[in-house]
């Protein structure tokens, strides 16, 4: 079954949202045994649609739009497509009463130009739109199915998951894919790859995904067999097993806040160049608070100063996060303190070269330092840098006593 999906929406082209919705979708029909095959982005004008639709309903059985079914005069999805296939659109007079009680509940008066968010094609089914006013609907016609679907991913992805895979599941009694993810760092996707192709299972689903240093490995269950499995399995950790952050699809710092929590013990951080997206990373976590007791971003000289009780050499960055971590355990009486400085460029401010980060960790009894580089733009390198923290961090808390 070949599936097209055409995103309506200029703002997409201009770069001013990030079509969140394409991956949702690949991914969703994926896990339920189907593909997206074709995806095609259209601005907003009639000429357009029209292209990419016809392109999409001559190559695919299954066509897919997004976007362009809301109130105003530039949301014309609906209408073109109808006009297109000689469908005429018909005023859904329930639908109406339905959206003016959803403004009356707010106290206010539905415009009327949201009244066309309620012309459906005549014979379509209407697909309930649970987060918002403008329904989906479904058109079956010359053994071609078309799902017209709001643009919002809060309003698109629902409608996906509820009305769109159960009928391709039931259409095609395809099984769904049953994930499995193994985590790594401190490898490189190219090499990690030729390792495994000497003892991975013949016709296994297998992916790789890299990550700003972290790399996921995904296999489908359902494509080998149970010992298959525990025999791969075995390998990886046979061969792996210093690298391996999880077996299962969670973020690195889910498992930092995890251990930490397990072994009672508490986190304080001294950032520069991660400029508290450290921080940020693990206090999105809920019960980050049990944890993390605080943290400093000493972005200059005056606020590392800020947190040095003498007379330090500030351009010696190896030896200043060192002393750095071992002042953040006692500013914040933490169990351990993490320091990190670095150059995420473009233009070096000091001897270092770009990329070129310094760690510390510390407890009361050692303090760890390590040096490294990362590769990358500024924003990649700043990534790479919390994740390597992170990971560095793991690995000091599993070696404790």
């Amino acid at each position: 079954m070949k599936i097209g999906l055409l995103s309506v929406g200029t703002e997409i082209l201009l770069g001013d949202t990030v079509n969140t919705n394409l991956a949702k979708l690949g991914s969703q029909l994926y896990n339920s045994g189907n593909s997206l095959t074709h995806e095609i982005t259209v601005s907003d004008i009639e000429e357009e649609i029209i292209k990419g639709f016809s392109f999409l309903y001559d190559n695919c059985d299954v066509v897919i739009t997004c976007g362009g079914l809301g109130p105003t005069e530039d949301d014309i999805t609906r209408e073109v497509i109808s006009k297109h296939l000689n469908i005429e659109l018909i005023l859904d007079e329930d639908h109406v009463a339905f959206m003016k009680k959803r403004w009356q509940a707010r106290g206010l008066l539905m415009p009327e130009t949201n009244v066309k968010q309620a012309f459906l094609p005549k014979d379509s089914l209407k697909l309930n739109n649970t987060q918002g006013t403008a329904p989906g609907s479904l058109i079956e016609i010359d053994e071609k199915k078309i799902y017209i679907f709001p643009g919002p991913p809060r309003e698109f992805i629902p409608l996906v998951t509820d009305e769109l895979i159960p009928r391709l599941i039931q259409e095609t009694n395809k099984d769904p894919k049953n994930y499995q993810f193994i985590l790594f760092y401190n490898q490189a996707e190219s090499s990690l790859a030729q390792g495994i192709n000497e003892f991975k299972p013949e016709g296994i689903d297998i992916a790789y995904l890299a990550s700003k240093g972290i790399i996921k490995l995904r296999y489908d269950k359902n494509s080998i067999s149970n010992d298959d499995e525990s025999n791969f399995i075995e390998n990886i950790r046979n061969k792996y097993a210093e690298d391996i952050i999880a077996y299962e699809n969670i973020d690195i710092s889910k498992i930092l806040l995890d251990l930490f929590s397990e072994k009672e013990i508490t986190l304080s951080i001294i950032e520069s160049i991660t400029g508290g997206e450290l921080s940020s990373k693990i206090t999105k976590n809920p019960g980050a608070s049990s944890v993390l007791k605080g943290s400093s971003v000493v972005y200059t000289n005056d606020s590392k100063n800020l947190l040095l009780d003498g007379e330090y050499n500030l351009k010696n960055w190896p030896e200043l996060t060192e002393i750095l971590s071992d002042k953040g355990l006692d500013y914040y009486s933490s169990d351990i303190c993490l320091s990190i400085l670095g150059e995420a460029g473009p233009i070096s401010s000091s001897k270092y070269g770009i990329g070129e980060i310094f760690i510390s960790i510390a407890n009361n009894s050692q303090n760890i330092s390590t040096k490294h580089k990362l590769n990358g733009n500024r924003e990649e390198i700043i990534q790479r840098a919390v994740n390597k923290a992170l990971w560095e961090l793991i690995k000091f808390v599993k070696n404790l006593n």
